[in-house]
């Protein structure tokens, strides 16, 4: 004799909302990945752009015809130096060092840059600049 099988109940659990946390937080892991790359993007972008200037500023003083006041072309090719990195200028310091007859040296002092929000403040900053430019002086 068999026993009557008697149902089971089973418990259907309700499916709906179950991706809601797995969803934010990947949407959240993803924004901050984003953001972090844009920031060393922007920040790397920087600091090449700055030395660019810097290093073009540099040689343009090397290479200044000989009998010219070196200061005068100096002071003229660091203006125009800091004027084409636009606002960004403004926090850029670009020093001459020494001019002596044999090279030109150039301090170039940059911040980084920073797209963190204000509650990570006091964090790594990328692209930081603090260096100098040695240009051996020609005559074209």
């Amino acid at each position: 004799m068999t026993c009557p099988r008697w149902p089971t109940r089973t418990r259907q659990r309700d499916q709906r909302g179950s991706g809601l946390l797995s969803t934010v937080l990947g949407v959240a892991c993803v924004a901050g990945l984003l953001g972090l790359a844009a920031n060393i993007a922007l920040g790397l972008w920087a600091r090449s752009t700055v030395d660019a200037v810097a290093y073009d500023a540099a040689r343009d003083i090397a290479t200044a015809p000989m009998g010219t006041d070196r200061a005068a072309v100096a002071d003229r090719v660091l203006r125009r130096a800091v004027e084409s990195l636009g606002a960004y200028g403004d926090d850029v310091l670009i020093e001459v060092e020494s001019l002596d007859g044999v090279s030109t040296v150039l301090r170039v002092r940059a911040p980084g840059v920073e797209l963190l929000p204000a509650m990570v403040e006091g964090g790594p900053t990328v692209g930081d600049l603090d260096r100098r430019i040695v240009v051996r002086n020609e005559s074209p």
